[in-house]
């Protein structure tokens, strides 16, 4: 609900003496302004200064003295805290968390180019857990959500980067990423940053079974215990925001079962008596948590989490199946507690789910052309139905406004 269809609305009840102008004063105050697209340029003008400088002194690098180069990336790294501290200082917190990402972007160049120029070989992810710090550090004293996703995105490609360049997971990078980013989460508890993490616990699981040459079911399992521990979460917005981050990571781990699980053999699944007693004991931990928070009717969730990758001959059909439970059940669950994030989540879902099902369906026997075709006018089909959905959802809104 938006501040100003609140404004509009409560011109009306104080017009029929519902409430007072204080009242509505008040009430309004309850929804405060979105931020400008103005208020957001600061951040993309650091990411773009942030390419620019990459890009440039990676272009002619080589051409700049060595005792150059050291000064010109502290002085622009300094340049960049100080100047962001004192726009921070200021008030013009936009500015300032931009610019103080903007000396970590410059922090992380200057390690790899100086490595590079000193001819320094890694055999770890070190350099990504140094420059992990200041931007884990800094989210932390300046409470930035520019700097937590900064953060989290080094993290993430510092795990990434152990795996690919080195077969390694690194352990530290996992901590930090617990400890640094979890804490923050929990300290802030917005729904956003909630998202964002649990799917960035669940990579980096996923790179640990990768490198450890571990079943990829696991990661369901890894995402059920996730779920399961996030129930007992106090916070009902960054309970089900986390949960919800969780879900969706299940969800396209479903999609990749339904496409190659008929190419995986029994020796790829998950030991199936350790798996089901981890899962039941993660059950039932969630089956608790959401007693004591009255939300037993969102077990429904757990649908996403079942393990149908036992099943070789129907599971891929089990899980489109599972696809559509799901991303319905989003929908109505959004629709229910008139929660936009689920609901747009749900909307996506169900149509990515009807595009997998199509594919799976058409791709085999259909011509070309005509499987375009078709899916092209699904698409229409869909799109009609979810407008008329979302103009239905308003006038009910606009009914229920009338009323108070």
């Amino acid at each position: 609900m938006s501040r100003k269809w609140v404004e509009e609305e409560s011109r009306q009840w104080v017009e029929r003496g519902i409430i007072t102008e204080e009242q509505r004063r008040q009430i309004a105050e309850l929804y405060p302004y979105k931020r400008s697209i103005s208020e957001k340029l600061p951040v993309f003008g650091a990411l773009l200064v942030g390419a620019g400088i990459l890009t440039f002194v990676a272009s002619n690098w080589s051409a700049i003295p060595q005792l150059f180069r050291l000064l010109l990336i502290v002085l622009t790294m300094s340049g960049f805290y100080v100047y962001g501290y004192r726009n921070e200082e200021r008030g013009a917190k936009a500015l300032g968390i931009s610019l103080l990402a903007l000396g970590v972007i410059t922090f992380g160049a200057g390690i790899f180019l100086t490595g590079q120029m000193f001819h320094l070989i890694a055999y770890d992810a070190r350099a990504f857990i140094i420059w992990s710090l200041p931007a884990i550090l800094l989210a932390w004293m300046y409470r930035g959500r520019l700097l937590y996703f900064l953060a989290l995105v080094i993290l993430n490609a510092g795990q990434l980067y152990s795996a690919i360049s080195f077969q390694q997971f690194s352990w530290l990078l996992l901590v930090l990423l617990l400890i640094g980013a979890g804490g923050y989460a929990l300290q802030n508890r917005q729904r956003v940053i909630f998202t964002a993490l649990t799917p960035s616990i669940l990579l980096h699981g996923l790179l640990y079974l990768i490198v450890e040459n571990q079943a990829i079911g696991w990661l369901i399992l890894m995402s059920a215990i996730l779920y399961a521990v996030l129930d007992w979460l106090s916070d009902r917005q960054a309970r089900i925001a986390g949960q919800l981050g969780t879900l969706i990571s299940a969800f396209f781990l479903d999609v990749f079962f339904i496409f190659f699980l008929g190419e995986m053999n029994n020796e790829q699944a998950p030991l199936a008596a350790t798996f089901f007693i981890l899962f039941a004991g993660a059950f039932v931990l969630s089956y608790l948590g959401k007693r004591k928070h009255s939300e037993a009717l969102t077990l429904v969730e757990w649908t996403i989490f079942l393990p149908f990758f036992y099943w070789k001959a129907g599971g891929d059909v089990m899980y489109l199946l599972i696809l559509f439970v799901f991303s319905g059940y989003l929908l109505w669950i959004g629709h229910r507690e008139e929660w936009s994030s689920k609901v747009n989540a749900g909307t996506l879902l169900f149509l990515f789910s009807t595009f997998v099902g199509y594919i799976q369906v058409a791709w085999g026997f259909l011509p070309k052309s005509l499987f375009f075709l078709g899916g092209g006018l699904l698409l229409f089909v869909l799109n009609a139905f979810l407008q008329r959905q979302r103009h239905k959802r308003l006038r009910d809104e606009g009914k229920g406004g009338s009323q108070v």
